[in-house]
């Protein structure tokens, strides 16, 4: 059993809900106007899995039976990775945001091997017709999906899937690793992807806690880069102290003889290795934007019609913390670009600052980055431009402008 206390060890004699961390930032950047109001289990009924939410992070509550659909479709091979939806509701308590997790859905997604999985548009519209089906009342509020005797962490696909297809801030993933019996929730925390500090588990079948795994945190992985509040250790090249001894004469022949052999084996490695790799970012890059076509037609798809280019992250709306630097994602592949401007104004005034200019085509990738604490709070439009060589918008490309509120 993971270590753990129960809501009753910290709550009042009133029974009432976890009390947040002191500082009232823990809610302050999730947009409550659209959840329905609705009182959270008992102090009694749950059981505290690792932390309390850290700031900027909503209460993750998980029923015992949706622990045990995720279990179950975990250890069903333990060869490959696994995943699925997550049902329940989001609702406000007080000033207060949770996710009530009641039910796990499989995905049966030919996407998917011993070190990746994605969702794919037949696997996303198989989840929301089981939905419809086996839970009508329940809504999906995130994903799971396992990393066997991988770890727990989030991958750069994991967070191209969630940016893609789960963008509302309270939106979580869920991941786990059936070898190591660990786990690990992630989502929005002030705009951006984060590991969250825990869970709750809900008693509602038995009054003991039966979730198998260990709660942990750990890191969420940009492009080969991980970013996490955790102590983590620092990659970097190793370089030897004293320079390497003078290389021995050798043959012209033998020498020429170890470069077509070096020549033949840098081959086999593009068409067995690199090829591949690159058909499969090709693919990734095809089901994110379908899901982001189906997830996101009230925020930034709108906002950002035309797919070649698009802000995934932050989402239109999203509200963070002006000591923050905000990560940009999206996708910037025009026909005829000369290269590509993420601009900020603040809302009603005409002068743009630029962010960042890029030449290469990003496929849903890091655009820019925002460090907002050069900036004043209030609410800011951001633009992603295709321009020509003089820094010109092409005429025929689409706008793509959002809107983000920084607060102090």
């Amino acid at each position: 059993m993971t270590s753990a206390s129960t809501f009753s060890e910290q709550a009042q004699s009133n029974n009432k809900p976890p009390e947040a961390p002191t500082s009232r930032a823990n809610q302050q950047y999730i947009d409550r106007s659209n959840l329905p109001v609705h009182q959270p289990p008992l102090t009694d009924k749950c059981w505290l899995h690792r932390e309390q939410p850290v700031p900027g992070q909503p209460y993750i509550i998980i029923g015992q039976q949706a622990i045990q659909q995720v279990s179950d479709h975990a250890n069903s091979n333990l060869q490959t990775e696994l995943g699925g939806a997550l049902l329940g509701k989001a609702y406000r308590y007080e000033d207060k945001v949770f996710v009530e997790i009641r039910a796990a859905l499989p995905a049966v997604s030919g996407d998917h091997g011993p070190v990746h999985f994605t969702f794919n548009a037949d696997t996303w519209t198989q989840l929301q017709q089981d939905r419809a089906e086996k839970y009508p009342n329940l809504d999906m509020v995130g994903w799971f999906h396992t990393h066997p005797a991988l770890g727990v962490f989030y991958s750069s696909d994991d967070v191209v899937v969630h940016a893609a297809a789960f963008t509302l801030p309270w939106h979580v993933g869920l991941v786990v690793d059936p070898d190591s019996l660990e786990a690990g929730f992630f989502g929005w925390i002030n705009g951006q992807l984060a590991p969250f500090s825990g869970c709750y588990e809900l008693l509602e079948q038995q009054a003991e806690p039966l979730m198998p795994w260990k709660v942990v945190r750990t890191a969420v992985w940009y492009d080969g880069s991980h970013e996490s509040d955790e102590a983590m250790p620092q990659s970097g090249v190793y370089a030897p102290s004293s320079p390497m001894p003078a290389i021995l004469g050798v043959p012209p022949r033998v020498g020429l003889l170890v470069g077509l052999f070096g020549l033949v084996l840098s081959f086999i490695l593009l068409i067995g290795g690199i090829l591949p790799l690159a058909a499969k970012v090709n693919q990734l890059e095809t089901v994110a934007i379908s899901l982001s076509e189906q997830a996101l037609q009230s925020t930034n798809v709108a906002a950002c019609p035309d797919a070649r280019l698009r802000i995934l992250s932050p989402v239109t709306g999203t509200a963070v913390s002006s000591s923050d630097t905000l990560r940009i994602i999206g996708t910037a592949n025009y026909p005829d670009a000369a290269r590509y401007r993420v601009e900020v104004r603040p809302a009603g005034t005409e002068t743009w600052t630029l962010l960042d200019s890029q030449r290469g085509n990003t496929d849903l990738g890091q655009l820019a980055l925002w460090k907002m604490t050069d900036y004043l709070p209030g609410v800011y439009e951001m633009r992603l431009t295709a321009v020509d060589r003089n820094n010109v918008r092409l005429n025929q490309s689409a706008l793509c402008q959002i809107n983000v509120e920084m607060r102090p």
